[in-house]
């Protein structure tokens, strides 16, 4: 979904509209440039009245109806006469009041467009799978709030999908919840789900514990949380990154460190999942250049986990590589990887009929690699 955000000039620094293309594809338009041109295929017009002017409120009043047949809603102080005057003015239109809570604010702008996340998967899949889809969904959702608000993360929820998607993929098999995945909207979020479920299977393809095979399914869920700071028109760009823009992406784990530092309820071992699995074990990764034993088994699996899904999924700009490929260029990455369980993965793969994972299974998608 894409959202329009209309401005007299810059977006002034307090208002909440200035967080939106952290969960919405959105692109910024001056209010006097307002046409059907600039609002194209946009589904929600966002107009901040913060520091307008009255030669833009007239010319956006001018251009109204460019906008006018999709949901319009101006944010304003609800205190402030003038600015409430102004938006009933410009026509209809839903007010919002720049103190509403970021989670209002988001749980509205969904609405609004929003469908089940599950119509979009095939009829044939089962139902255990769907149920841990849906939450698996509702985590990273709460987790990108929690992100952006600077509140707890949910652990409890973690936990339960963790569980869930886990116990679905045991009973109805790692190819459909890689199908239903792979049907998602977001290419953000379907890759940190496959991530998840790849974590799963192989620490249990290795013998660990439920609870470790758990713990890693939820590592693989909160594995790219730094990419919460990151706007979407980077994350989900439909063309190949600038370098600025990779260098931008490449800062995610640093971003994870912030953000996860002071959360003490999450475990360690998830934070260091999240932070550390761009690491290699020669030393030639980042963002600390941990070498060898400072590197834990979980870590080296998520690695792993990473690495394939980003070279095995399709995106606008590339074809997802068939998987035994992608397994090739993990054994060719030697001393980076944990060459063992490299060739443990293989196995679980390949052995067991998932090579079948690749370009043919897949949605064309859009976004920038892991």
């Amino acid at each position: 979904m894409e959202i329009v955000l209309i401005s007299d000039g810059p977006l002034p620094m307090e208002s909440p509209v200035r967080r939106l293309p952290l969960f919405f594809h959105a692109r910024l338009i001056d209010m006097d440039k307002v046409s059907p041109g600039t609002v194209g295929e946009g589904k929600i017009a966002i107009v901040e009245l913060l520091d307008a002017t009255d030669a833009g409120l007239i010319a956006l009043k001018a251009a109204w109806g460019s906008i006018a047949a999709i949901p319009v809603i101006c944010f304003v102080a609800r205190k402030n006469r003038r600015e409430v005057i102004q938006a009933g003015a410009l026509g209809k239109s839903e007010m919002l009041d720049r103190e509403t809570p970021l989670a209002l604010i988001l749980r509205r702008l969904t609405s609004l467009t929003q469908k089940d996340i599950a119509e979009d998967l095939p009829a044939r899949m089962p139902q255990k799978t769907v149920e841990a889809y849906k939450k698996g969904n509702v985590f990273l959702e709460n987790m990108c709030l929690a992100s952006a608000e600077g509140t707890k993360i949910p652990v409890s929820v973690l936990k339960t999908s963790a569980s869930e998607i886990f116990n679905a993929m045991l009973q109805e098999g790692l190819s459909f919840w890689m199908e239903a995945v792979n049907s998602h909207h977001s290419p953000t979020y379907s890759h940190s789900l496959k991530v998840a479920g790849l974590a799963g299977m192989f620490a249990n393809h290795l013998g660990w514990s439920k609870g470790e095979c758990e713990e890693v399914v939820a590592g693989g869920l909160v594995h790219d949380i730094g990419k919460t700071r990151i706007p979407l028109s980077i994350l989900d760009k439909a063309d190949k990154l600038t370098e600025k823009e990779r260098a931008i992406i490449d800062k995610h784990p640093l971003y994870g460190r912030e953000i996860l530092k002071p959360r003490l309820e999450l475990p360690i071992d998830i934070k260091k999942m999240a932070i550390q699995h761009h690491e290699y074990l020669d030393g030639t990764g980042y963002p600390d250049g941990l070498k060898g034993e400072r590197i834990s088994p979980k870590v080296r699996l998520i690695t792993i986990c990473d690495i394939f899904t980003a070279l095995t999924e399709e995106r606008a700009y590339k074809e997802g590589i068939p998987a035994r490929t992608a397994i090739s260029m993990l054994q060719d990455m030697g001393p980076k990887l944990d060459q063992k369980m490299v060739s443990a993965f293989a196995r679980m793969l390949l052995d067991n009929g998932f090579g079948a994972l690749n370009r043919s299974e897949q949605k064309v998608r859009r976004g920038s690699a892991a």
